[in-house]
């Protein structure tokens, strides 16, 4: 079989999307019609890997319909509530001032009022070019701490998947970008965190 490689995010491509600096490059790209994972020889903890993967890749067509559909009820069996929408934080942030982790949080009974915010045309239209995707795996074991938090009350053996897209502002004068991270809850994979340039929230 063949054994593609995974590619490793340095933290400098990260600072040149516009994204805070990780603390270390835990972050790793996964090809979009690729399951490396399960190519990989032996079995053990990377055959879980793949079924893992193959999990996150099934919710993730899923996701990309109901969300392109504005088929907001399906979405919302998609997320695992409270969904984090604070924009992402940085370990180095954490030196300077605590974030807030806590107002991002989007309940089950608040997620109608900003559904939109999340499900923008610019983000749906962005959802249908997955040419213009970038799906990165969040290993386990990553003492990130915006991804760390993430994890509280999912299946802490799995690791979380981000599809992030970057793409120019309306205007033109720079670029913003979005992403979405899922976590895996019982069987399946969930949508557990989005951030994006700016707040969703006021």
């Amino acid at each position: 079989m063949k054994n593609l490689p995974i590619a490793i995010f340095a933290c400098a491509a990260m600072a040149a999307c516009g994204q805070p600096e990780p603390k270390q490059t835990s972050q790793s790209a996964v090809p979009a019609m690729e399951d490396t994972l399960a190519q990989m020889p032996g079995g053990g903890p990377k055959q879980q890997s793949s079924t893992n993967e193959q999990l996150f890749r099934t919710t993730l067509a899923a996701f990309r319909t109901a969300a392109t559909a504005g088929d907001h009820a399906t979405l919302e069996k998609m997320i695992r509530f409270p969904l984090q929408t604070a924009p992402k934080w940085s370990d180095e942030d954490l030196r300077n001032a605590m974030p807030d982790t806590i107002s991002g949080k989007l309940t089950e009974k608040r997620f109608p009022k900003y559904k939109d915010n999340i499900f923008s045309p610019e983000i749906k239209s962005a959802l249908e070019n997955v040419n213009g995707e970038e799906v990165r795996e969040i290993a386990v074991g990553s003492e990130d701490d915006y991804y760390s938090r993430l994890r509280a009350g999912l299946d802490s053996s799995a690791p979380l998947y981000e599809v992030y897209h970057q793409f120019p502002e309306k205007d033109g004068s720079s670029d913003t970008y979005f992403a979405f991270i899922f976590g895996k809850v019982g069987q399946e994979y969930k949508l557990t965190g989005f951030y994006t340039k700016w707040p969703i929230r006021d």
